[in-house]
């Protein structure tokens, strides 16, 4: 299997912190914290890494974070480079509220980058497409100050120009979204609030999401997957939209789980199963095995759920903490309509 390139423009220090109830103006004392290198791509690389595919990760880091984050990769087994920037890495708080399930996410925006430092991750790209005969590039996660949000686009066109085989992945919002989802991507994997911003729709129902999902794939691109939380997610693949429910999900007494990262896993699936078929064609049904897979793949991201110390016995009845990009609608599953 030929390796996957991830490219994160924003990475992130994430601190995750766990609260009864989250009241502003008040202090709060935590039930847990804890850190992590995060940003989509990086988060992507490591879910490729941990099923066990060849992933090479590429970025932008402040200098503060750029050494420290390739040692945590190579860590994990992925190879890695990222382009120094001055300041510091971007930090993003994620508070869980033990009492609800709520995540609150407070994000960073990250340093500002010069366009030498683009022009040098650009380079750098290529370059490992090419060298390493890369079989999937991965473009997740936001676009920092001071970067053209056409530049996923502007890449996009590019790889597919050059490299007829190389399939494009994108997971990212705003205006980088909006222009990349027009660049004819592979594989766009929007969540709720993404698509339904994308589209101008409101996603309440069944027959809203799939609206929006055929509404992404009349823009140009071959595969979507909206994940929709609670919900589960939506497939679309030419003209045919697969709904694909969620599992429920048992959390033991005494334990937490969150949803964060559960997008990234889906998205490290699809990556594998694209790399696997070393740019061999896909039919319909073979992507729509790969998006129950990739479901599957988030529903175990999200049953990893890790022991904590201290908490009362009754603190954890919830059965799934809601992702921050589907807070609007709650953990209310969607209904036929």
């Amino acid at each position: 299997m030929q390796p996957i390139v991830t490219v994160t423009l924003n990475p992130a220090i994430d601190r995750s912190v766990w609260v009864e109830t989250l009241v502003p103006g008040t202090t709060i004392r935590t039930a847990d914290t804890r850190a992590t290198f995060g940003g989509k791509g990086i988060n992507v690389a490591r879910d490729v890494a941990r099923i066990g595919a060849p992933v090479i990760a590429l970025g932008l880091a402040g200098e503060d974070q750029a050494t420290p984050i390739e040692r945590y990769l190579e860590s994990l087994g992925v190879r890695s480079r990222f382009i120094r920037t001055p300041g510091e890495t971007r930090t993003n708080l994620k508070i869980i509220e033990q009492t609800s399930g709520r995540l609150t996410e407070i994000n960073g925006s990250g340093a500002e980058v010069s366009p030498d430092q683009v022009d040098a991750l650009e380079r750098a790209l290529f370059s490992v497409v090419e060298q390493e005969h890369a079989s999937a590039v991965v473009f997740a996660g936001s676009v920092p100050l001071g970067m053209d949000a056409s530049v996923y686009a502007r890449w996009t066109e590019t790889l597919r120009a050059r490299w007829q085989n190389l399939r494009v992945l994108a997971d990212t919002s705003d205006e980088a979204l909006e222009h990349v989802s027009r660049a004819g991507p592979f594989f766009l994997k929007p969540n709720r609030a993404e698509a339904a911003a994308l589209t101008g729709r409101r996603i309440e129902t069944d027959a809203d999401a799939t609206e929006a999902t055929r509404a992404i794939l009349d823009r140009g691109v071959r595969g979507v997957l909206v994940s929709l939380g609670s919900a589960g997610a939506v497939a679309g693949w030419g003209s045919e939209v697969e709904r694909l429910p969620a599992t429920s999900i048992e959390v033991p007494r005494g334990q937490l789980q969150t949803t964060v990262g559960a997008g990234d896993a889906m998205v490290a699936r699809i990556a594998v199963e694209l790399a696997k078929l070393d740019g061999s064609d896909l039919g319909e049904g073979a992507f729509f095995a790969m998006c129950r897979q990739a479901v599957a793949e988030a529903e175990a991201q999200i049953g990893g759920v890790a022991a904590l110390s201290g908490l009362p016995a009754d603190s954890s009845g919830y059965t799934q903490i809601v992702a921050g990009d589907s807070e609007a609608q709650g953990a209310v599953p969607m209904v036929d309509g």
